[in-house]
């Protein structure tokens, strides 16, 4: 009786989720593999025109993942076959991805009510929020803060987890989902704050390193945007700033004074990388700036944490020279991957953004080092490669979160 009102239960919260949603049924993801420079300039070009790239164009060889509507497929093929390339699906109905997710999401909910805060699961913005000021209350590591105010009106909260032992102490600054869809990154950035935040006197490595540097995480740095995931759009990357006319929405990882409007960025409102107006012009990337600069000569370690493509990475994105400290950057990525793939196996590349990834000009780990001098800025793609892209199943996130913080241990020691 009781497992039959628990299938009611789900039935009908996912049937409200769905209500207003942005229905993706039908919608495909294809990849394709670009093998000269005439189909890989053509695919640059082809996402400057609104086209949802999950993975962009970088160098020949390397995969390229676009979602299409139904009503679109046909044409995009067509534009495609005129270059010579060719297409395999990767999902047939993103919208049966999404509806997937959510029933995990919401039967997760249901066999945890009651319980205390759930770090295996996916949580909206406002119960992150409230979960950040709980744990100031509650710990004595732990301060909560907001550093900036969005445009509908939301605070950009983050946890300080300190020791408090001394205001010169080295800083180490992680910043999540700053773009909305990526969930997993806010799941991974909640599961650190709770091992920080718990094993502090008992675990030796933990201690060691908040005694070391105090921990600045902003667990969501992109609110208005990822509460519309929640909302309206699963799929939506930018920020909620009305752009003119019938687009909205600034990409806040190419906003930053960093080779701001260069290559990988765009200057279509449309478009999901669109740069803003002017560097800086997001209230997002100005918080993150804010917040360095305050506390400037501390901070020792600026991270930017996304998904998906198992990656991490060094400046630069705005150009493929390597920057003077390139080789200890490297050093480090070493260690840190390595420490990561020890955990599960999980295999992550490493190497500086434009050769790892692809150019994005105007992102927070160009600027964070070459304005602020932050030697160890860098941006981490997690879990996984394209098998489930955006919208990992919540199984994955306690593995996902383990063996990130393993390998961010390892960069902080």
């Amino acid at each position: 009786m009781v497992a039959v009102s628990l299938k009611k239960k789900i039935a009908i919260l996912a049937t409200l989720a769905n209500a207003t949603k942005v229905d993706y049924t039908g919608h495909k993801v294809i990849r394709v593999v670009p093998k000269t420079e005439v189909q890989l300039s053509f695919l640059l070009k082809l996402q400057e025109q609104a086209y949802d790239f999950w993975s962009s164009p970088s160098t020949l060889g390397a995969p390229v993942d676009i979602r299409i509507s139904p009503s679109r497929y046909q044409f995009l093929i067509n534009l495609l076959n005129s270059v010579s390339l060719s297409h395999t699906i990767r999902f047939s109905d993103i919208g049966k991805q999404i509806e997937d997710e959510e029933r995990a999401i919401i039967l997760r909910r249901a066999m945890h009510s009651g319980r205390a805060f759930d770090f295996e699961n996916y949580h909206t913005y406002p119960e992150i929020e409230a979960y950040v000021n709980e744990l100031a209350t509650t710990s004595p590591l732990v301060s909560s803060s907001v550093i900036g105010t969005t445009y509908e009106g939301r605070g950009i909260i983050m946890a300080t987890i300190s020791t408090g032992s001394s205001a010169t102490k080295p800083v180490m600054y992680f910043e999540c989902a700053m773009h909305a869809r990526e969930w997993a990154a806010p799941a991974t950035c909640l599961f650190m704050m709770n091992e920080l935040t718990t094993k502090y006197g008992t675990d030796a490595e933990i201690t060691a390193l908040l005694d070391y540097a105090d921990w600045l995480i902003t667990p969501v740095s992109n609110p208005d945007g990822y509460d519309y995931t929640w909302t309206t759009d699963r799929l939506w990357r930018k920020n909620r700033t009305p752009n003119g006319g019938l687009c909205y929405g600034t990409d806040p990882n190419r906003n930053f004074d960093a080779g701001f409007g260069g290559p990988g960025a765009s200057a279509n409102g449309c478009s999901d990388t669109f740069h803003g107006p002017y560097a800086f012009s997001t209230e997002e990337a100005s918080a993150m700036r804010d917040l360095i600069i305050a506390n400037k000569g501390r901070v020792v370690a600026a991270v930017s944490i996304h998904t998906y493509s198992q990656l991490w990475m060094s400046p630069y994105g705005s150009q493929s020279t390597l920057p003077a400290d390139y080789t200890e950057m490297y050093r480090v990525m070493g260690i840190s991957v390595n420490a990561l793939t020890a955990t599960y196996g999980t295999v992550f590349q490493y190497g500086n953004i434009a050769d790892t990834i692809y150019l994005a000009s105007g992102g927070s780990i160009d600027w964070t080092y070459d304005a602020e001098g932050v030697l160890y800025s860098y941006a981490l793609e997690l879990r996984d490669t394209g098998l489930y892209g955006f919208e990992l199943p919540p199984r994955l996130i306690l593995p996902t979160a383990t063996e990130t913080f393993n390998g961010l241990k390892a960069m902080a020691k």
